[in-house]
């Protein structure tokens, strides 16, 4: 039975609701989360409470930890500040204290979760090529690590001593494989690969099997909100054009 791995929801619902249906209809009924639940979308609490009633592995992202812990706001470019400080004061408080509670990484069916990087998990690296990737790999015991963060779908392959990136299509993982991949399955709620439908991918740990899934969703629901919120109309537009 696959693992429907999810990540990067960022308060967008009609997304997220859009990808539950699917899993469904994938016939999937268990799941993983990369974090970011929180964050740019006019959703917060509904996503929290989407996530918490699937009593599934869930690890925290960055606008998570901005959210629940009110850090300094300085890493975040103008629009991701407004929408966090928005979202502080949206978000319920037994929400705030779950996003508080969730750890930085964990594991499943011997695969790592993490939100950005596992060489530094609280310091948000991004795993773009050339950047971090042979760190990461460096802390990464198991073969496979899902990860989300850059809003890509993208794989991370380290094998033979050099750290390679390709385009995230269906693949299998075989038993002799002894290359570590690093996964991303993209975002549900705001991509930025120039695809507006969110994105996640199906794992099944028995199979070694991993197919990404794109589902379109109401878009422009999801930006009405975040103008009715006072939200920035730059957050609304993108998802419109997955950018």
């Amino acid at each position: 039975m696959p693992t429907a791995i999810i990540g990067d929801i960022h308060g967008n619902l009609e997304a997220l609701d859009a990808v539950l249906e699917d899993a469904e209809e994938q016939g999937v009924s268990t799941f993983a989360c990369l974090g970011d639940i929180v964050g740019y979308g006019a959703d917060p609490n509904a996503c929290c409470e989407r996530v918490r009633a699937l009593g599934c592995p869930v690890v925290r992202g960055n606008h998570d930890h901005a959210v629940s812990y009110r850090v300094p706001l300085g890493w975040f470019n103008p629009v991701a500040a407004a929408a966090i400080r928005w979202t502080r004061k949206t978000v319920s408080a037994e929400n705030r204290a779950w996003l508080r509670g969730l750890p930085l990484e964990t594991s499943i069916a011997d695969a790592h979760l993490v939100h950005a990087s596992l060489d530094a998990p609280s310091k948000w690296h991004y795993l773009h090529p050339g950047e971090y990737p042979s760190a990461h790999f460096a802390k990464q015991t198991a073969r496979i690590c899902f990860c989300g963060h850059t809003h890509v779908p993208a794989v991370f392959v380290s094998a033979a001593g050099r750290v390679f990136v390709a385009d995230l299509a269906p693949f299998r993982v075989g038993p002799a494989d002894e290359a570590k991949l690093a996964v991303n399955p993209g975002a549900v709620g705001q991509p930025r690969d120039g695809n507006p439908a969110a994105a996640y991918l199906l794992f099944d740990p028995a199979t070694g099997t991993i197919v990404p899934r794109r589902v379109p969703y109401d878009a422009e629901a999801a930006a009405r909100k975040i103008r009715e919120a006072g939200l920035s109309e730059f957050l609304a537009a993108r998802i419109m054009v997955g950018r």
